[in-house]
């Protein structure tokens, strides 16, 4: 009886869809979610642990919890000037510091795959030199919305690179559904990438001279690896379950040369000894990224990333599942076109063969300045399901794309919003998140019985 119940629901709700999908495009829309309490936020993130819970990341350092629906008075954590953390191979902590502002500051948020029972939560931050950090911290209570004393002295240094500018620092930290860590960083900064970071692969080939191209000697003085700068303009992937030994493989961000690095390179890594670009440093999956700020991986494995381009044209890349080693052409290619044509190395046939176009483009016009990439949505809103939903940062306008052979036209989801729209999230669920200033916004409409997946 029951389950003859549960057919004709269904049947019902497949008939009323059927006939209201007009209706149902139309009401699909984000709405106010959280007005109030948050300062700069920049990124939502879920644990994965069966709580509900949301996680906001302030980009001045605090790590915001949201439990049913309501934001917690006080932070998950907060990252300050006083920051202190333990690099491997030292037997205590040191003042690693924080810098936030422009495109510094605490950028990502990642917890391990399996958080609920090891409690490891990962940070990408802005130290106190501006150079890019990932650190780990360990929480003895996984389900509380508070680290303790002692989960703050947990923090472990894992990853450091090098920063010639101020801007492009990328920072986003993703699970992949591989179970590795995915860390996308900027070309290092300034216009037209000088240093040339995005296209270089070989560490010895990295350009030290000119404006703000040297290494920093402050780093290296303190252990930092100088060839770290190899890593800018890519996306690496790290084994954090995992650790490499001092002196072994060519990992280029290890905290402090000497010593072992908290993390492992796994088989098959395109940046690998055996990799197809391997003269790469080890930790490097893809590259030829300007500023990869947010990405994100669908149901199906597949990565999707919103690339912010230069003085004309925004990206939207798409990478099929366990497909590394590409090159997206940034500082050759601007979107599709050209640029830097004058460059011996841009005109090289075999390096311009290599060049994968993006799935989507948009241009600078009518304001717009730089794409904000979003998620494949996998919630209940019915008609939005399947879809891309991305944004521009200056406009605050949000488009939604179908991915296929040939992607189709993202189409206006809304009207637009003006500047600030940073970034999208996505709960345990798969509902979709907004952030646009200091306000959440949550993807809202007519809502389907179940969820039946998508390629």
């Amino acid at each position: 009886m029951l389950k003859q119940r549960l057919l004709g629901l269904m049947a019902a709700a497949l008939v009323a869809l059927s006939c209201s999908a007009t209706a149902l495009a139309q009401t699909a829309q984000f709405e106010t979610w959280i007005n109030s309490g948050l300062n700069s936020p920049i990124g939502l993130t879920h644990a994965g642990d069966g709580s509900g819970r949301q996680f906001i990341i302030q980009q001045g350092g605090a790590v915001r919890v949201v439990r049913n629906d309501t934001l917690q008075t006080t932070p998950l954590l907060t990252v300050g000037t006083g920051f202190s953390c333990t690099y491997p191979g030292d037997a205590s902590a040191s003042v690693v510091g924080f810098t936030s502002g422009g495109e510094q500051g605490l950028l990502g948020l990642a917890f391990h795959p399996q958080f609920e029972s090891n409690g490891r939560v990962f940070l990408s931050i802005s130290d106190s030199a501006g150079d890019t950090m990932l650190v780990r911290f360990t929480m003895s209570d996984p389900a509380g919305d508070v680290m303790s004393a002692g989960d703050l002295q947990s923090c472990t240094v894992i990853l450091r690179a090098d920063q010639d500018f101020s801007n492009h620092n990328g920072g986003n930290i993703v699970f992949g559904p591989d179970g590795y860590l995915y860390f996308g960083l900027g070309d290092g900064g300034s216009a037209g990438d000088p240093c040339s970071r995005a296209q270089t692969l070989a560490p010895g080939t990295l350009v030290n001279t000119g404006s703000g191209c040297p290494a920093d000697s402050s780093f290296s003085s303190n252990g930092g690896d100088p060839q770290s700068r190899a890593l800018l303009g890519k996306m690496l992937r790290l084994d954090v379950n995992g650790t490499t030994a001092a002196g072994s493989g060519l990992l280029c961000g290890r905290p402090r040369i000497a010593h072992s690095a908290e993390y492992a390179i796994p088989a098959g890594q395109p940046g690998g000894d055996a990799g197809n670009i391997s003269s790469a440093c080890d930790e490097v999956w893809a590259y030829g990224l300007r500023n990869p700020w947010r990405f994100s991986f669908d149901v199906a494995g597949n990565m999707i990333i919103g690339d912010v381009g230069q003085n004309w044209i925004e990206e939207v890349d798409f990478e099929p599942a366990n497909t590394g080693g590409r090159n997206y052409g940034w500082r050759c290619r601007e979107g599709s076109s050209s640029l830097n044509s004058g460059t011996p190395y841009c005109n090289d046939p075999a390096v311009t063969e290599t060049f994968i176009e993006p799935v989507l483009t948009y241009l600078h016009s009518g304001g717009a300045c730089s794409v904000t990439g979003g998620f494949r949505y996998r919630g209940e809103v019915i008609l939005t399901r399947g879809k891309y939903l991305f944004g521009d940062y200056c406009t605050g306008q949000v488009w939604t794309s179908t991915p296929g052979t040939t992607w189709t036209t993202g189409v206006n989801f809304g009207a637009a919003m003006g500047f600030g729209l940073t970034s999208f999230g996505e709960d345990e669920a798969g509902e979709l998140y907004m952030l646009h200033g200091n306000t959440i916004y949550r993807l809202n409409g007519d809502r389907g019985l179940f969820y039946d997946g998508f390629e």
